[in-house]
């Protein structure tokens, strides 16, 4: 299990990087948001800094499953509004997805109050992130249930898919 998050771990710091902007990427990283720090350490959440100054967590679902789930430091803008992700991968496939598959992210994101699916490429692989886009800005308890809705609807896609507990 801990190879496949590691490898969940690259997939999603793959993805984060390529989501980036041509004029981003002439900046340098940026560090991991104090905000997101001083909410999650208000809230008691264990986590880790990765590399790109996105903070990583392990959310506990149902009978006794774990999902990974990403708080991005990095924000954007539309307009006035600060913009930040949480996200996490609840199906990866060698090759594009089946119609059927694809159809079931589809309908769960159109059922889902506040995230939604997106699809990545990296070499071969596909991979099926579900993000939730909230303001930067805002308060511990907002940042939980995000993550925590993220965290569970990845993870009820894995287990109708694989019925594993890898992602």
């Amino acid at each position: 299990m801990k190879r496949l998050i590691k490898l969940a771990t690259s997939i999603i710091l793959g993805v984060a990087i390529s989501m980036q902007t041509v004029s981003a990427q002439n900046n340098p990283k940026p560090p991991a948001d104090p905000r997101i720090k001083e909410a999650l350490d208000k809230l008691g959440v264990k986590y880790e800094i990765i590399p790109n100054g996105d903070f990583k967590l392990l959310v506990e679902t149902e009978n006794k499953r774990v999902q990974v789930v990403f708080v991005e430091s990095k924000t954007e803008k539309l307009g006035n509004l600060e913009i930040r992700y949480i996200s996490s991968i609840g199906y990866t496939s060698q090759g594009a997805f089946s119609a059927d598959i694809a159809n079931k992210l589809l309908i769960s994101s159109s059922l889902n109050k506040i995230a939604a699916w997106q699809v990545f490429t990296k070499d071969k692989t596909h991979i099926a992130v579900l993000i939730g886009k909230i303001a930067a800005n805002s308060d511990a308890e907002t940042i939980k249930n995000i993550i925590v809705a993220v965290g569970y609807g990845a993870d009820n896609i894995e287990k109708e898919l694989t019925n594993k507990d890898e992602l």
